[in-house]
């Protein structure tokens, strides 16, 4: 079996776009954090993926609330993506954000943002895996940021 440092050490070679997955509990608290665990399930119905970390703060919220925001960020949000994945600060007074049709916050100058209801979770692991449905898109114009072996990175292209 494979330990878990090796794993780690293996899903850090596959380079990834960074992302913030946004919510909101059922008082309105906003919740957010800074996954790579994202895929596109399905266009037909529009499904995508989120893998969220049982012990993540976010994760009841989320399930709670029914409701999630996929926000991609861009090559020169870095800063946004250590904000949110540094635990025990007030996340959102350090972010520009609007809020979305679900009620949920949008990051301002993210390169794609979608906003989905839950349509089913499971747990697999130590994660639960969230499927939601997107009921709205937006995207803008600009180079994502990416996330290889603990650094951030750039797209280079030709």
């Amino acid at each position: 079996m494979v330990e878990a440092a090796d794993l780690r050490l293996f899903a850090g070679h596959f380079a990834t776009g960074v992302t913030v997955i946004t919510t909101r509990d059922p008082n309105g608290t906003l919740c957010g954090l800074t996954m790579n665990a994202v895929s596109c399930v399905s266009l037909t119905p529009p499904l995508f993926l989120i893998c969220v970390d049982q012990k993540a703060a976010t994760l009841k919220p989320l399930l709670d609330s029914g409701v999630f925001a996929i926000n991609i960020l861009a090559w020169d949000q870095d800063k946004v993506s250590t904000i949110f994945a540094t635990k025990g600060e007030d996340r959102f007074s350090k972010v520009e954000y609007d809020m979305g049709l679900l009620d949920v916050p949008l990051i301002r100058g993210a390169l794609a943002v979608a906003e989905l209801k839950v349509a089913q979770h499971f747990t697999a692991g130590d994660h639960e895996i969230v499927i939601g449905e997107a009921q709205s898109t937006r995207v803008i114009e600009n180079a994502p940021l990416l996330y290889y072996r603990g650094k951030y990175g750039l797209l280079h292209q030709t």
